[in-house]
């Protein structure tokens, strides 16, 4: 852990701490729980940005407690400035949730984490947070997760979630605390479709966490109907390092959040805008400047500032939300627009691909006469052969509800998607693989 030194014309208040860089053993999630748990008493700042921390804060950005990185489904890295405040909206608004339960009602939604995500952006450094705040909340001598702090190196499978979940479930039962836990889209979907006997044995430990938070991307229908088919508890969220993580769960913004739509067409679908006191003061650059390009002050009659997301979105009559995918993302071939997930979706429902295709990333390739062609990149199951997998994929979506202008042109099939953050498809990669 370093600490950056002092100098006359730092920002006053508290120091920056910069843990070690994370190598998902237990002693280094140790040192980010002793930097978070800083961050959230107050008595420090946390820095895990892409760039060092600068020795001032530009004006408007004093209140920095914690900086993380952020890239949506790009590889530009960013500095996400949080307030503490804006933390501690996020942890209290969660609970608040999660107190809907019978199971976490009387600890007011509080309670003991087993933190599986990586504390080096925002959904990892949240699962740590709230375990400190549950501590903070119940007058608890120690932050609410498993001690020791689980080593999260190695391959993600069941028989790895049952060696850390079963001492955690033991745990949190003696200190008398529901269990919760957050997992990304591809750590559930391998616990719940698993056959052997340890995947039987994870999805019996997984249904006494009184909640599972699943985020990170988004989590196929199918997934999410086994998992409440098997009674557990699984709570989607959506958010970013913007909101401070998840700040919609279950399609419904928590409790002082604020969704609406901007400029949206006739189908109904508008760039997501959120207004919520979970919101990031904007992003710290490497030169020591600022950028807060997609948030606005709140004008009159406004209570919040505002966050302008880059991802497309429908608001049902009852406000519950569906992502339909980044704005800048859509295909636009022969004067018509697709959206990748579309196509996504369709393959992953398809009864000739399952078996089959694994997973897919749908992308645009620039193209001279349609002006961009639509293409997939997928992975394959077992010993599947690549070219019966090209041939079925167009066969497939020929068959469905797809219409024509959005199937295919090209399948290339991969070892695996690339990726980016954590669960996170990165979508530059895939299209520079397409094109390539």
């Amino acid at each position: 852990m370093t600490t950056t030194p002092s100098d006359p014309s730092a920002t006053p208040g508290p120091p920056w701490l910069v843990p070690p860089e994370h190598d998902a053993s237990a002693a280094s999630l140790a040192a980010h729980s002793r930097a978070i748990g800083d961050a959230m008493a107050g008595t420090a700042r946390l820095w895990l940005g892409p760039f060092p921390p600068p020795a001032a804060l530009p004006a408007g950005f004093e209140d920095t407690a914690l900086v993380v990185p952020t890239s949506g489904s790009t590889g530009t890295a960013k500095a996400v400035a949080l307030t503490r405040a804006a933390l501690l909206a996020s942890q209290d608004a969660t609970a608040a949730l999660l107190a809907d339960d019978p199971a976490a009602a009387e600890t007011g939604g509080h309670g003991f984490w087993l933190p599986l995500l990586p504390p080096t952006h925002i959904a990892g450094v949240q699962v740590i947070a709230r375990a400190h705040r549950t501590a903070q909340t119940l007058g608890l001598d120690a932050p609410a997760l498993p001690a020791p702090l689980p080593d999260l190196r190695g391959h993600f499978d069941s028989a790895a979630f049952l060696a850390l979940a079963e001492p955690a479930l033991a745990q949190a039962e003696l200190a008398g605390l529901p269990a919760f836990t957050s997992l990304v889209p591809t750590q559930l979907t391998r616990i719940v479709t698993g056959a052997t006997g340890a995947d039987a044995r994870a999805r019996a430990l997984l249904k006494r966490f009184a909640a599972v938070l699943v985020g990170g991307a988004a989590t196929s229908r199918e997934v999410l109907a086994k998992a409440m088919a098997q009674r557990i508890r699984v709570r989607t969220t959506y958010g970013s390092s913007e909101t401070a993580g998840g700040c919609v769960y279950d399609r419904t913004a928590l409790p002082g959040v604020k969704l609406h739509l901007q400029a949206p067409d006739a189908a109904g679908a508008g760039r997501l805008v959120i207004a919520s006191p979970t919101l990031a003061l904007g992003y710290l650059t490497a030169d020591g400047g600022t950028d807060t390009t997609p948030f606005t002050e709140p004008r009159p009659g406004e209570p919040r500032r505002t966050f302008t997301t880059s991802d497309l979105a429908e608001l049902d009559a009852d406000g519950a939300l569906t992502v339909l995918g980044r704005a800048d993302d859509v295909i636009n071939t022969g004067g018509r627009k697709v959206l990748p997930q579309d196509v996504e979706r369709a393959i992953e429902r398809s009864l000739m691909l399952q078996g089959l295709v694994r997973a897919s990333i749908v992308v645009g390739v620039d193209d001279p006469d349609w002006g961009q062609r639509v293409e997939a990149l997928v992975t394959l199951e077992g010993s599947a052969e690549p070219a019966e997998a090209t041939a079925l994929v167009r066969s497939a979506l020929r068959t469905s509800e797809v219409p024509a202008h959005m199937i295919p042109k090209r399948v290339h099939v991969i070892g695996e998607l690339p990726m980016l953050g954590i669960g996170k498809v990165d979508r530059d990669a895939a299209r520079r693989l397409a094109a390539g």
